[in-house]
This record gives structure tokens, sequence and C-alpha cells, in this order.
């Protein structure tokens, strides 16, 4: 021992009190002159290390907060349960931590995020054996996704949307990978087809038929179109004109200030099948439509009386609403007859749902749907059968299926033939394998959870590791867990490395390293 110096290193809080700790630190000297270290300050096992103004324990703890929480709301925990800091200290330390190794993937799952929905998306990529993400690119590109491929050699399967740039990424980046289309999406495509078809059908739903439906004069007061109803008038014509000309869907969207979604449906479909959507919207009054027609029958027929009396039941609605509904009751003398109580999407459900999880008022009322229309029989038959061969992986039989999909009189339904034709060896895989693009899914709403939490003020590269990292601090091995084992071993680099007895794979004492994970009962520890 050549000398000593003091040092103040912060532990963990002590009953809501901060604990700091005063050291007095061993220091050497070198005296060899070629030894480019000339000083050693001697580090205590377990409390300290090098340049460290916190203690190992309070570091952890510093470093599961700034992952948890963020820069601000970690800082503002820390009062009183850890030791005081700033935001910027939980920053330094969540940057500081080092990345997981990818290591060899096999399956890979991918899918966009968005950083502003509609404008800028970005790409996450997941190792489906462990469902942990493994990467995120900042942006949503074909280029992005084949460069990241080419630098992890040895992807056997891609499991991802339909994304069409997803599909040339992947087929550039990984021409002798499979790639795997996402049953969730080919369900929900599916769905948006058979909803179409019903609300292009709409009087299959009423139960009684055309011709004994009383249909009653509409007031002048009433006629003009809600707010929905007249910004699709205005935009659906501007977006077909934009579509001639040339622009893209993303030009559109950026230009419009539009998501791309909405813009691709206003592209596709024309302006009755959209204007259809725009009406039969729910109302405040629709609850006590009821009481109002029983009080209309006793003889009140005064607007201000009717809603008095439903305000106090729990109206939240204005005196102007009441008027404009028993207005038409006032035009024909009688009370209008009440739209159809089952909508496109609710019967679109019925169709797409498990035939034994329909109740049997529920089936009932779908077979008279059906047996009312031509085109929506043949496309409730079609997609039962779809989703039949998709819950039970028959991707061999999907061939005769599309055929009769194409040779059908529904126009919907050639569509989407055609568009399964496109990506049509990912689809026979998805119908085919067991591969999901669930996890990867459930990373995405992960990551927008974190994202939000920062508010949108964080760069991506505090996202990223956030992201990446959350789940990679490693277990610590406590002396309790290590005594109540039945064996371990010294590792060849430092540290311990526990195992047990009966573990499914031996590993030579000589061969372990600090780092390595063995199985210990039903969990996992982590060499340290």
């Amino acid at each position: 021992m050549h000398s000593r110096y003091p040092r103040t290193v912060s532990d963990m809080a002590v009953s809501g009190q901060e604990t700091v700790l005063r050291l007095e630190v061993r220091r050497f000297f070198c005296r060899n002159e070629l030894c480019e270290r000339r000083i050693f300050a001697e580090q205590v096992d377990g409390l300290t290390v090098r340049y460290g103004r916190h203690s190992v324990q309070l570091r952890d703890v510093l470093v599961r907060l700034a992952l948890a929480l963020g820069g601000r709301p970690g800082a503002r925990l820390c009062v009183g349960l850890a030791s005081a800091v700033s935001r910027m200290t939980l920053l330094r330390l969540l940057r500081a931590l080092p990345e997981p190794d990818v290591g060899r993937l096999r399956v890979v799952g991918v899918d966009e995020w968005a950083f502003r929905k509609g404008r800028n998306y970005g790409t996450i990529l997941v190792d489906m054996a462990t469902r942990r993400p493994v990467d995120l690119l900042p942006e949503a590109t074909s280029d992005a996704l084949a460069a990241w491929l080419l630098r992890h050699p040895g992807v056997e399967v891609v499991c991802r949307d339909r994304a069409g740039y997803f599909a040339d990424g992947a087929r550039r980046g990984a021409p002798d990978a499979i790639q795997v289309a996402d049953r969730w999406h080919l369900l929900a495509n599916l769905s948006a087809v058979v909803e179409r078809v019903i609300s292009r059908c709409r009087s299959c739903l009423r139960d009684k038929p055309d011709d004994k439906v009383r249909v009653l004069p509409t007031p002048e007061a009433t006629s003009t179109p809600g707010p929905l109803a007249q910004r699709i008038r205005a935009l659906q014509p501007q977006i077909q004109r934009m579509i001639a000309k040339g622009w893209t869907i993303s030009a559109i969207s950026r230009e419009l200030n539009l998501d791309r979604k909405t813009v691709r449906r206003y592209a596709r479909r024309d302006l009755d099948d959209l204007m259809s959507t725009a009406t039969d919207r729910g109302s405040l009054i629709d609850a006590f439509v009821p009481y109002l027609r029983r009080r209309w029958g006793e003889g009140c027929v005064n607007a201000a009386v009717l809603y008095t009396e439903i305000t106090a039941q729990g109206f939240r609605g204005s005196r102007q609403l009441v008027r404009r509904r028993i207005q038409h009751w006032r035009v024909a003398g009688v009370p209008a007859e009440p739209p159809p109580t089952v909508t496109p999407r609710k019967a679109t459900g019925w169709i797409m749902r498990r035939p034994e999880e329909l109740t049997d008022r529920e089936q009932e009322h779908l077979d008279r749907i059906l047996r009312r229309s031509d085109h929506v029989a043949v496309t409730g038959r079609l997609a039962a059968e779809f989703a039949l061969l998709l819950r039970q992986r028959r991707g061999h039989e999907l061939e005769a299926w599309v055929r009769q999909a194409e040779t059908s009189d529904v126009t919907e339904m050639r569509g989407f033939a055609t568009a399964l034709r496109r990506d049509w060896d990912a689809v026979v895989a998805g119908l085919t394998l067991s591969h999901s693009n669930g996890p990867t899914e459930g990373n995405v709403n992960r990551l927008k959870l974190i994202k939000r939490a920062m508010f949108g003020r964080a760069s991506f590269d505090l996202l990223r590791r956030r992201v990446l990292v959350t789940e990679c601090v490693p277990e610590p091995i406590s002396e309790s867990t290590i005594s109540a084992c039945r064996k371990w071993h010294p590792c060849s680099s430092g540290g311990l490395v526990v195992l047990v007895e009966d573990a499914a794979q031996s590993f030579p004492s000589a061969d372990i390293e600090a780092g390595d994970r063995c199985l210990v009962g039903d969990g996992w520890w982590q060499g340290v």
C-alpha cells in the first residue's frame, strides 16, 4: 500500500433516507517504467466500480428505473426510494448499457411501427424463438429490411404482414428464407371484404321486405348531411382525380394530411359505398326512443316536455336533438319505422366467428340474412370456408378455394383472391406452418407504450435502447440461491455459474464462462 484517498459512494436509501458511504480506499503505484498504468486504485468487491459514484446495488436499481420509466418519471420515483439523481444521470446509465447480442436468428418477425401515425414509420424485428425484439430500424422500407437481413445471415423464416415492401426486402435480403404471411391480417382483410359486400346489400339486414317498410318523408330541417358525409363528398372525388393523375397513396396522404388507410379506402371504394358508412350512426337519443314512442302514443307531442322528462332519466343531449327526432313523427302523424338492428359489422362478425360460438338466436338471424341475398350468401360461404382452412392450417386446399372465389359473381371476393395470388407463397406458408406474427404485434404494442410514455421528446437511439434492453438486465444470483442448488462450478473467466445435477444439458467446468445461462430448477440463472 502506497497511499490512501477518500471516496464518497451513494447507496440504497434506508427507511426513506438517502445513504452515503464514505470510504478510505487504498492506492498502489507501479514502479515499472514500462507499465502503461502507473496508479492502481482498490475496488471494494460487490460495492464499487471504477469511476462509479453509486454502489453496485444502487446502480442496478437506477438502471431498472431508467429502463421502466425513462428520465423524468424515474428521477421523481428515485427520491425516497433509492437516491436522488437527475434525469440525465438515468439517461447516461441507460445509454451505457451494452446492447444485447443478436446472435444467430432462425425465425424473424417483421412489422412496422409509427413515429407519427400516417407520416413516419419504422421497422421492428423480433426473434420468434425468444419473442424478444432484436432491433429497431428508423424507416419502414424494403432497402432497410434487405440491408439488415444481409448483415444477419442465416435467417430461415420471415414472418410478416402483407406489406409489399416487407416482401421485397425479405426476398432481396434473405432469398432462401420462407416468408410467412400473418394469419390475423388475412382474416382482417377478408373481414373487410365481407363487410363491404354486406354494406352494398344493406337491404338483406331488414327483417321486413322493402315493399312493407314504411318510408316517411324527411323534413327540410334534417336534409343537410352531417360533417362526416360532407367531408366524404368533398374528399372522395378529389382523391380519385389525384389517383388518375398518377399520385401515390403516400403522396396523397401527405398532401391532404390524411392517414394512408383512409386515402386507400377512398381510392378503392365508390361514393355510394362510402356514404353508406357515414349514415345510421348512433345518437345520444337512441336509448330514449322507446320512452318517447310511448309518451307520443299517450298524446304528449311537446318537444320541450319530452326533453325535460328524458333529461331527468339521464339524457345528455340538447333540446334541438329531441325536436329533430320527433319532427319525423309530426310530419307523418306516427313514429317512423326503426332502422335495422343489425349493422354490417355485426353481421360480418357472425360470419367470421366459429359456428359453435354463435348462439341459436344469432345463427337464426344470420340464416335469414343469407337467404335474402345471393351475393351475401356466396360471400358468407366462401368466408367461412377460408376461415376453416386458416384455423386448421390446410394450406394445400387453398388453390381450390381461390378458384371458387375467382369464378364467383361477387366482385369483392374476386379482388381478394387476386390479392392472394400476388403473395401466393407467403399466404400458403401462413396457412400451413405454425409460425405467426402475433409476438411481433405484441412487441409493437409494448413499443407504443414506451414511446408515448416519453411524450415524443426522446430520440430514436434512446427509444431503441429502452425497447431492446428492458428485458435483458441479468438477474443477480444470491448467496442463498447458490447454497440451495445441488451443484455449482466456477467460471473459467471468473464468477459463478449455477447448475443442477439433472440439467437437460451438462456443461464441463472448463467450458463455462461468465454470462452463460444454465437451467436451475424452474428458472434460468446467469453467470456473473
